[in-house]
């Protein structure tokens, strides 16, 4: 039964215990039981059908009750939460409650259902979140069994056709094919989930179709609709026809700068390929390309062995190095697959081979390296630089062997091998695996360092814009990650003033502008030591929490990270604007927007490149936000210790400052005005400048404190009455 009051307003059925309140306290199987559970307990608890909805997919979708109200759901989605008739519709972007906007429910029932709308989220959020960990976990299989695959098997046939198995289940494909460059054609050598034979033996040239246009360009490409797009050419639309396929997705196989091929998957439904499905298949790129340099050396071994055979004493050593390659292979496999590093790998290789093996970074820097006992140094730590752009130059000392290493579809380096001794046959036939292995574990740490990032960076956007239970749950996080939010906090604001400018004047494309942009959040968060993991750039804009920074602490850190952003990219140039001190995270909201007011004022008034928001003086007053002019905080800043030694000291600090202000800053005609003696007065006017550092000879300090008195004199009606100490 549902009860009216006298203004027509349901207060709700009367059922005894609150049946929503019971529901509240549990956790269901599944949301979509939970759906149910909490439609029919919120048709109970109101007297009124109530429908359970989701946003998904750009609209609204009925998990639970008749549908009655959805029609009045906000169109927009989650992000138009006005108050409604009819609904309770949250800022998250999961779920919504609604009933007949034509019965108005009383102030409890709305605000018990909004309590239930929030529930809802939670468990959709978890469901979701509990599917990203399932997709995430069939990809790392994948990749796994690619790697397996890649260690252990040494046909290209073989090892291609395992990429396009692996790639058409990763990306949720139809069909997929690995083509390779023979001249002036791609041509299919592996394909996968074709119904016309035509397709298993493809051939393009510069231009056709989509592979084609990789040909032509060395770019990944994808198309949404085959048939209909205009960038491609309709060579093959024909056999699209047949073949009933909707979307493509092609990325090149790229090895030392050399165009080898492209690995390309297509779809029957109609679908859009993702980022995310581009950065899988850049990755499953690199994979291929490592077989196909594998099998170069495999074929390099078996010409060895052809020529070994014509003596049995070489043929038993051939054997037996092919024994031991083997071995390695599976030796770096477990070791790469238990989680180990480069150090690990390197010391492993040299261990096994009795030589000195060394990883170098893009810059030619050597990042882990180790050599056998009783051998003298012959890898450098840094490689000779190649005229020019300054890159490492290519090995040419015969006795070093050198290979690529690869990570997400990026040259991050290479692995430089000494031969020696009696193992250098050994050397040459294992330098691909060793690189292979290099670049598993590098694509390995840096997936965790991703995850650890987009970690860290959501903790910092909770803690910066989130509401107070997020801002809470954030701190909890960000103990958990080892990021220590004790002390006071102080939310650093940078601007990259002119990447604009220096991309058009340089020439850059997006991907380029994208590189400078990482390498200076990659500054920001691992400088000497001093780098801040809760760092985040959007755009040009970088927004970073520091711990314990007093104002000169502050200011020297932004300046560190300006000064090496500098060094790396001397063109480059950055505001910052920084916050006040907060001893609570959940205040990081009000430290973030005055930083971004200190960072206008670095804009606006130019000079410095770094402003702190207690440096702005009344400027911050002008430029605050309309809702807290901060008006009292300024006051205090410089009245507060004048007012405190006044009435701790029976002094008269406040009363010589006024003095001096309406002497036109005339000491002498101050002290005359006090009755007090002209080194009295000055006695006075450093003490001020002790409590509160203004330098009375500065007009911007001087103007600073004068506008302070008048608006203590304002806020406080103080007539002088009430001053502490009334001497002279």
């Amino acid at each position: 039964m549902t009860t009216l009051d006298r203004s027509g307003t349901s207060t709700g059925a009367d059922v005894g215990p609150d049946p929503l309140a019971r529901l509240l306290g549990t956790l269901p199987a599944s949301p979509e039981v939970a759906a149910e559970q909490l439609a029919d307990a919120a048709t109970l608890r109101t007297g009124t059908a109530v429908t359970v909805a989701a946003w998904r997919d750009g609209r609204w979708q009925v998990l639970a009750g008749s549908g009655v109200g959805v029609a009045g759901l906000p169109r927009g989605g989650p992000s138009d939460t006005g108050p409604q008739p009819g609904r309770v519709v949250g800022a998250d972007g999961t779920a919504g409650l609604c009933w007949d906007p034509e019965l108005r429910l009383g102030p409890e029932p709305v605000e018990r259902l909004r309590q239930a709308r929030v529930w809802m989220s939670l468990l959709l959020a978890g469901a979701r979140a509990d599917d990203e960990v399932s997709a995430a976990t069939v990809e790392a299989d994948a990749v796994r069994e690619v790697s397996r695959r890649l260690l252990s098997v040494r046909d290209l046939d073989q090892v291609l056709l395992t990429i396009a198995e692996q790639t058409l289940r990763l990306l949720d494909s139809d069909i997929c094919g690995v083509m390779l460059r023979e001249d002036d054609v791609v041509r299919m050598r592996a394909c996968v989930g074709n119904r016309a034979s035509r397709t298993a033996r493809l051939e393009m040239r510069r231009g056709q179709g989509v592979a084609g246009l990789v040909f032509l360009t060395g770019e990944p490409a994808k198309i949404d609709s085959y048939l209909d797009d205009e960038t491609i050419s309709d060579d093959f639309n024909s056999l699209a026809e047949r073949e009933e396929t909707r979307s493509a997705l092609a990325v090149p196989l790229q090895l030392q700068g050399e165009f080898l091929g492209v690995l390309e998957v297509w779809r029957r439904r109609r679908s859009v390929f993702t980022d995310r499905d581009m950065r899988r298949m850049v990755t499953l790129a690199d994979f291929a390309t490592i077989a196909i340099d594998n099998a170069r050396l495999h074929d390099e071994q078996v010409a060895a062995t052809a020529e070994l055979t014509r003596a049995h004493d070489a043929l038993q050593n051939q054997h037996a190095l092919l024994d031991r390659a083997s071995g390695l292979q599976q030796e770096l496999l477990r070791l790469v697959v238990g989680g180990g590093g480069l150090p690990a790998v390197t010391r492993t290789v040299a261990t096994e081979l009795a030589c000195e093996v060394a990883v170098y970074g893009p810059d030619g820097v050597r990042v882990a390296g180790h050599r056998a006992r009783d051998l003298v140094s012959q890898l450098p730590d840094v490689l000779a630089a190649r005229p020019g752009d300054g890159g490492p130059a290519p090995v040419r000392d015969p006795r070093l062997l050198s290979r690529p290493v690869y990570a997400d579809g990026d040259q991050v380096g290479q692995v430089v091998l000494a031969r020696c001794g009696p193992s250098q046959d050994l050397v040459a036939a294992v330098a691909g695996q060793v690189a292979m292995a290099c670049s598993l574990a590098l694509m390995r740490e840096r997936a965790v360092g991703r995850a650890r990032a987009e970690a860290t960076e959501q903790v910092l956007w909770d803690l910066l814009q989130g509401s107070v239970e997020h801002r809470l749950a954030a701190r909890t996080r960000a103990q958990h990650l080892g990021i220590s939010l004790s002390g006071g906090l102080r939310v650093l604001h940078g601007r990259i003033e002119n990447i604009e400018h220096l991309a058009a004047q340089h020439g850059w494309d997006t991907s380029e502008v994208d590189r400078v942009r990482r390498k200076v959040l990659r500054i920001v968060r691992t400088l000497h030591g001093r780098g801040l993991a809760l760092a985040s750039l959007r755009g040009d804009l970088l927004v970073a929490v520091a711990a314990d920074l007093d104002r000169p602490g502050a200011k020297n850190l932004v300046t560190d990270f300006s000064g090496a952003v500098h060094s790396e990219l001397p063109e480059l140039r950055l505001r910052w604007g920084v916050s006040r001190e907060y001893h609570e995270a959940v205040d990081l909201p009000s430290a973030l927007n005055e930083a971004r007011t200190a960072l206008s004022v670095a804009k606006r008034f130019g000079g410095q490149d770094v402003f702190l928001y207690e440096e702005l003086g009344i400027v911050r007053l002008l430029l605050g936000s309309g809702d807290d002019p901060d008006l009292q905080t300024f006051v205090d800043e410089v009245t507060g210790p004048l007012l405190a030694y006044d009435r701790d000291n029976d002094g008269s600090l406040i009363r010589t400052l006024r003095a001096f202000f309406d002497a036109d800053c005339s000491q002498k005609l101050a002290a005359d005005r006090l009755f007090v003696h002209h080194k009295t007065l000055r006695y006075r006017l450093e003490r001020i400048r002790t409590l509160t550092g203004l330098d009375l000879g500065r007009h911007e300090d001087r103007m600073r404190a004068d506008f302070a008195l008048r608006l203590l004199q304002v806020t406080r009606n103080d007539d002088g009455a009430d001053e502490p100490g009334t001497r002279r």
